[in-house]
């Protein structure tokens, strides 16, 4: 609990969020000495509204943020003052501008940041009419809110980017290291299967968002600072991660094959199961030493693990026998490889966290590193594009505007006090998405509820106005720590510090309490009624879409794993992108299969379809990636022009899919069937010579030491071909999941 604590308390979160209200702080501070604090409070709501799209990044792209923002609060904020003498103005200026904020965040998650700034400026405008002249000066001061934000947020930026870069990293670390230890745990019989993968699948999603977020923060970083020692080592250390986690995916697959062709020998797998959970509490220990400032623990000695592991290997061949031990040793051959390059990447992490790593070239260039970040395209023609009924973004915005203006005139009909509250629970918790608007609902309710009754209980037993203004101050910092931690915590200190801010400026706050649970009810059933009614955005609508992009980029893949094994290419950008690419996607498809598993019964059309997919998708993915890694770091004896052959009718399988859900004319070149039965002859031919040649150097013996290079020959002869086997089983399988589909 202590070391939770104190994490929390050095996490970036936190610092972020007494940066943010040391900005609020100072503005209000100066009002009370002047005399002036309306005033001054607007400006305190600029730093608010602005400071909501800092977030990790590059410094230009903050900056343009937090500019934005504050420029489109400050305009809608003088827009609503203007127009709210009457009605009938109000109405439409309020649905124009709900409609054409909220549709900003078309352009991706900082604009949906800045779009949440401007709807929210709308909301707080309710909160006291102004007039005249004072209009143009509340918008103003917004405005010079925003600057002061940009200001903090320029002057914090070095710190907040190191602590930013230092958290995703350890996170990394921790999720790269659960992604190891449940790959090894699926390979044990265990009730607990289904949940596993479906969390497998779920850390796929996070992994893919800290990659991104890391890309953005150290390549940008280096692109516009250059690169210091420190900051070269995190980045050193996040290219080993990206390694890992395609190792990760690639072999450990093997150990479902294992479980099969071992039957009740399957204790021949225990050393390796123990030595991956043993190395995945390596990378765990690892992220512990880096969060916490320390020396690394003592390493453990995994040399007597992996001696078992080879004990293992020669105890099944005696056992069993060769030739009938020999596929089942090959395979646990391949495992320990695999094994061994995670140990060298995990040590070669530890030696960089240490500072004795020699000196290297990262092998980046400039113009290289900016292909590894997701770049964020603002063309007019996105937004032109996205104008239409069918754009979930669209939609989004139109059920937003008619849940606005349904609980603005709510609040007119009935005697609600303060009845911006629902339309702030409404823009708070509606997402263009269902699933995600449901989450936040039951959040902001459990929130808001177990917060009132706090804050009601210090209220009722307390009568302090000293304690209520320190209690606000903890409960404004601690509701912005958690906005992006944890929604449900933060929606409960928001609600005690609003709380406790009436308790200190009106002695009847129990009608603050009443109030605040009424109208975030209201806001929530509105909410979630629009999201349920009004052209809902399910899943099983926009899931194929994931699906072409997840076989376009598998296809992508492909074609460069193709390229190393033709001799051709040697351009490790390239494969890096497709295989980041490849990752993505698949990600992006899990988590929208996800979301889908989570909405109504009705909305879930052809579910398990569709779950045969993803987990086609994911096999496929491992299958290629445990290729590649094999091509990439090996220069294979395999003819060429057998595996090109191969690996082209397994892209026209992917191809003939893509086709399917597209609903276009077969357009995919077929290879062969004999030429296909002749390129797998060759392969097992090279396996077979191999082997005669292993037997007549047995000569009757049980077991005699393989000389390390045929080894390597003959694991390779037998990886390539079940390889390549398995993606063409594969390949075939999701085009025919594909046609069920549709």
């Amino acid at each position: 609990m202590l070391q939770e604590l104190r994490q929390f308390f050095r996490s970036t979160d936190f610092v972020k969020a007494l940066v943010i209200t040391f900005g609020a702080a100072v503005p209000v501070s100066l009002g009370l000495w002047l005399g002036q604090v309306p005033y001054f409070l607007s400006v305190a709501m600029g730093v608010v509204l602005a400071s909501g799209s800092d977030v990790p990044g590059s410094r230009k792209h903050k900056t343009v943020g937090i500019l934005v923002s504050a420029a489109i609060a400050m305009l809608a904020s003088i827009a609503i003052g203007l127009a709210s003498g009457s009605l009938y103005l109000l109405l439409p200026v309020l649905a124009v501008l709900v409609f054409a904020i909220s549709f900003i965040s078309v352009y991706g998650f900082r604009a949906s940041l800045v779009s949440f700034a401007g709807l929210m400026a709308i909301v707080l405008s309710f909160i006291h009419a102004h007039t005249g002249a004072d209009i143009f000066i509340h918008g103003l001061l917004l405005g010079t809110g925003g600057l002061w934000a940009l200001l903090l947020s320029l002057v914090f930026h070095s710190l907040l980017q190191r602590r930013q870069a230092e958290t995703l990293l350890i996170n990394c670390l921790r999720q790269t290291a659960r992604y190891i230890y449940l790959r090894g745990k699926l390979t044990t019989e265990s009730p607990e299967q289904e949940a596993l993968q479906k969390e497998l699948y779920n850390l796929q999603v996070k992994l893919n968002e800290t990659h991104e977020a890391l890309r953005e923060v150290l390549l940008h970083e280096r692109q516009s600072s250059g690169t210091s020692n420190y900051h070269r080592k995190q980045l050193l250390i996040f290219i080993e991660l990206i390694d890992i986690l395609e190792l990760s995916l690639a072999n450990p697959a093997n150990y479902e094959r294992a479980r099969a062709l071992f039957g009740q020998s399957v204790r021949v797998l225990l050393p390796f199961i123990k030595l991956v959970f043993e190395l995945s509490a390596k990378l765990d220990d690892l992220a512990d030493s880096m969060e916490q400032g320390h020396a690394l623990s003592a390493e453990k000695d995994l040399e007597p693990l992996l001696q078992k592991c080879s004990d293992s290997i020669r105890a099944y061949v005696e056992e069993l026998k060769l030739p009938d031990a020999r596929e089942g040793a090959l395979l646990l051959h391949n495992l320990l490889d695999y094994e061994e390059k995670l140990l060298q990447k995990i040590s070669s992490i530890e030696r960089l966290y240490l500072n004795l790593e020699e000196q290297q070239s990262i092998g980046l260039q400039s113009r290289e590193s900016r292909q590894f970040i997701t770049q964020q395209d603002y063309d007019v023609r996105i937004l032109r594009d996205s104008f239409s009924p069918k754009s979930p973004i669209f939609k989004h915005a139109g059920r937003l505007t008619i849940a606005m203006l349904l609980g603005y005139v709510l609040g007119i009909i009935f005697p609600i006090q303060n009845a911006y509250w629902i339309l702030l629970t409404i823009v708070v918790i509606m997402r263009p998405g269902y699933t995600l608007t449901k989450e936040r609902s039951k959040h902001r309710l459990y929130g808001t509820l177990l917060g009132a009754v706090i804050a009601g209980l210090v209220v009722l037993l307390v009568q302090n106005v000293y304690l209520y203004a320190v209690l606000a101050l903890v409960s404004l910092i601690l509701s912005f720590a958690f906005i992006q931690r944890n929604y449900r915590t933060s929606s409960i200190f928001v609600t005690t510090g609003v709380i406790f801010i009436y308790a200190l400026i009106t002695p009847d706050a129990f009608d603050a309490i009443q109030f605040r649970v009424i109208d975030t009810l209201t806001g929530a059933a509105i909410a979630f009624g629009a999201i349920s009614f009004l052209w809902p955005s399910w899943e099983s609508l926009s899931i194929k879409g994931n699906i072409v992009k997840a076989l376009h980029a598998n296809r992508s893949y492909l074609a460069e794993i193709d390229r190393y094994s033709q001799h051709t290419s040697q351009n490790t950008t390239d494969y890096k992108l497709a295989r980041k690419e490849a990752f993505l996607q698949m990600g992006n498809l899990n988590a929208a299969f996800q979301r889908m598993s989570q909405e109504p019964k009705s909305a879930q059309q052809q579910l398990m379809e569709i779950y045969e997919i993803v987990g086609l998708n994911h096999t496929f993915l491992a299958a290629a990636a445990a290729l590649g890694t094999f091509i990439r770091d090996n220069k294979t004896e395999a003819a060429p022009e057998d595996l090109h052959l191969i690996i082209r009718s397994i892209d026209a399988n992917l191809a003939q899919a893509l086709q399917t859900l597209q609903e276009e004319a077969p357009q995919a070149e077929t290879v062969a069937r004999e030429e296909l039965v002749e390129a797998y002859d060759h392969l097992e031919g090279r396996y077979n010579e191999l082997v005669a040649i292993r037997t007549r150097e047995l000569a009757g013996a049980t077991y005699k030491p393989i000389a390390p290079g045929f080894l390597k020959n003959l694991k390779e002869a037998r990886l390539i071909s079940d390889q390549l086997k398995w993606l063409h089983t594969i390949s075939g399988n999701l085009k025919k999941a594909v046609a069920e589909l549709v």
